[in-house]
């Protein structure tokens, strides 16, 4: 198969699908809810553009206002054109001479992500597949540090993945700090947990993925510094805020932590995957992956090898996603987003607090929300079954403090109030 005038007659009749799928997704339900079974039989097409168009017609529509599901966004159409360019070329940026343009790129958007953290010039970081990469990498870079000891300290409310990264580095004393009313990182229970042991490092979060909660990065750095560790924060949901003139207090303290992880793919609109995973003193992450591979890593380019960071040697150039989105317009749409976003969350909020059918679980920070019907457990598992597989909205579920609640993630720019409104009053339509 070549380039040529089919293959690039197909490419401009998916792009101009693709464009019209997005134009007219109020049209159709957020998902036309099928069995694994259905779809398996369903497979096939008698054109390319019909194969195109089943996997647009059975997708899970996350450009559709109703999406509230998940922490993965609708991408902004700059990134999914770059993604396009990225994926043409296909250059690894593990190695300086198998992309130097790809390379000098993801350099370029680290250093303003580093300077966007107000990190210091020692700071280095890496672009990587996302939170779960990202929070490995930055265990890793404090194990370097602190190679003698063996124990992790997070909160409750940790994502998985740093158990997960904890299991793969032979660690089996993870730690689980309990969370205060607010869902954050209770810091009276992490400063006695300090008391009794010495651990390679401390994790805080910065928008947890249950409630988007934000731990207390001050108070945590400060016994960080008492305690003489490693702080790595989960930022991997929330550090975008870093753009908002009217979020950013969300993650004071974030420039004091050793390492943080950042996913521009979840709240910067950019496609999967793109994570990123930044560290305070360079060295550490260098040291972290210290390997001896002279067909790949020679010594004059050691500096513009990236693949000497990270665990990846396959290595997408997904940096040039962001890039390009900055380039073509700035971070403007970006922090509208984020404050959109933000703004109907507190909206919904609001809503529930005013009913009587609702009951709130917390007052949210950003752009996740729990909530729950006054029912019982049963009732709101149910109910959140019934919505999806309605089409006419999505959201999720979880467990918060032993109950089961609803779960919101706002994520679409296009949400409006009345898509929060109908979203509600289709959950009380399936109540009965």
């Amino acid at each position: 198969m070549r380039f040529g005038p089919e293959t690039r007659a197909l490419a401009h009749d998916v792009v101009d699908a693709l464009f019209d799928h997005v134009e007219q997704i109020e049209g159709r339900p957020v998902v036309a809810w099928r069995s694994a079974e259905e779809l398996r039989a369903s497979l096939g097409g008698a054109t390319p553009m019909e194969c195109v168009k089943q996997i647009l017609d059975n997708a899970i529509q996350l450009h559709h206002p109703a999406y509230m599901g998940h922490q993965v966004c609708p991408p902004f159409p700059t990134a999914a054109i770059a993604d396009l360019v990225i994926s043409t070329l296909n250059q690894s940026t593990a190695v300086w001479e198998m992309s130097p343009i790809g390379t000098v790129i993801e350099q370029e958007v680290i250093r303003w992500l580093i300077e966007c953290a107000g990190y210091p010039a020692t700071a280095l970081g890496t672009a990587v597949s996302g939170g779960s990469a990202a929070n490995l990498t930055g265990l890793l870079a404090a194990r370097a540090c602190r190679p003698d000891r063996r124990a992790i300290l997070c909160g409750a409310d940790t994502h998985y993945s740093v158990a997960r990264a904890a299991a793969i580095m032979g660690i089996d004393e993870v730690v689980k700090v309990p969370t205060d009313d607010e869902h954050r990182m209770d810091i009276g229970a992490l400063a006695a947990m300090l008391e009794d042991r010495k651990p390679m490092a401390i994790v805080a979060t910065a928008g947890s993925t249950a409630t988007g909660s934000f731990d207390d990065l001050r108070a945590i750095a400060e016994l960080r510094d008492r305690h003489d560790t490693w702080l790595h924060v989960d930022a991997a949901h929330g550090a975008s805020v870093l753009l908002s003139p009217s979020l950013k207090h969300l993650v004071e303290g974030l420039d004091r932590a050793d390492s943080f992880s950042w996913d521009p793919h979840k709240m910067m609109w950019m496609p999967l995957s793109l994570g990123a995973i930044l560290v305070r003193d360079g060295v550490w992450l260098r040291r972290a992956f210290e390997a001896d591979a002279p067909y790949l890593f020679h010594g004059a380019r050691a500096s513009d090898n990236l693949g000497e960071m990270t665990i990846q040697c396959s290595k997408r150039a997904d940096a040039v996603k962001l890039w390009l989105t900055l380039q073509i317009a700035g971070t403007e749409p970006i922090v509208r987003a984020l404050e959109h976003v933000t703004e109907m969350t507190r909206y919904l909020y609001e809503r529930v607090a005013a009913s009587d059918d609702f009951e709130a679980m917390h007052v949210p920070d950003f752009n996740i929300f729990c909530f729950r019907h006054r029912g019982d457990d049963a009732l709101n598992a149910r109910l959140r079954e019934d919505v999806i597989r309605s089409g006419q909205a999505w959201i999720t579920s979880t467990i918060l403090k032993g109950q089961r609640v609803l779960r919101v993630t706002m994520i679409n720019p296009r949400t409006e109030r009345e898509h929060v409104d109908a979203m509600l009053e289709t959950i009380r339509s399936l109540r009965a």
